[in-house]
């Protein structure tokens, strides 16, 4: 009498029909790779706006003609007032292995839209809407909106550049500006917002 295994064909399973050994690379084709998805970000839904503030209730604002955004000390008038370059759009990304809330972050000023990236670990808005499809597991215009632990605000890390997160810093001129820094051990108030929704 032998014994027979018998399993019930998995759904998620894929039917490799071929192995090749290439420098030191295992690589695998599947028998029907029409249905494998790549990993990649898409957009999730509708974008969802919000104000960003840090811990001293100052408000994340893009500068008009410039690149860049500044957190400044601002009453309910005057984020109105500031409209629209106070008011940061919040678009969901669904990605093939989630890591956290992926989302990129844009903002609109003189009727035109720009997207925060950041190449080179350098924040600025770049002119133009986020992709609706990013070929690529890390993506310049992408941060993962994460919750800190013991608090009610946020955190937004780079895929770029894992560890990085966007923070605001003190410029010589006084004011403060957003950049990206890298993290460390203990929880840094300069990495953490309070993300409105409205």
């Amino acid at each position: 009498m032998t014994d027979e295994m018998y399993c019930e064909p998995d759904d998620n399973a894929i039917d490799l029909v071929e192995i090749e050994f290439r420098d030191g690379t295992l690589y695998f084709k599947a028998e029907d790779d029409d249905h494998l998805e790549s990993d990649d970000f898409r957009k999730l839904g509708g974008p969802k706006n919000a104000i960003l503030r840090n811990l001293n209730n100052q408000v994340l604002m893009k500068k008009s003609g410039m690149d860049i955004a500044v957190l400044e000390d601002m009453t309910d008038c005057e984020i109105q007032a500031n409209a629209p370059q106070t008011v940061f759009i919040m678009q969901a990304y669904k990605e093939t292995v989630p890591k956290g809330l992926a989302i990129a972050i844009l903002v609109r000023s003189k009727n035109q839209i720009y997207s925060l990236s950041c190449q080179n670990k350098e924040l600025q808005f770049k002119e133009g809407a986020a992709p609706n499809h990013i070929a690529s597991t890390t993506s310049d215009f992408i941060f993962y909106q994460k919750k800190v632990i013991g608090h009610e605000k946020m955190q937004f890390e780079s895929s770029l550049y894992p560890g990085y997160f966007l923070a605001c810093e003190k410029e010589q001129q006084g004011y403060f500006k957003l950049v990206l820094k890298e993290g460390c051990e203990e929880v840094d108030k300069f990495m953490m917002f309070i993300v409105q929704y409205c």
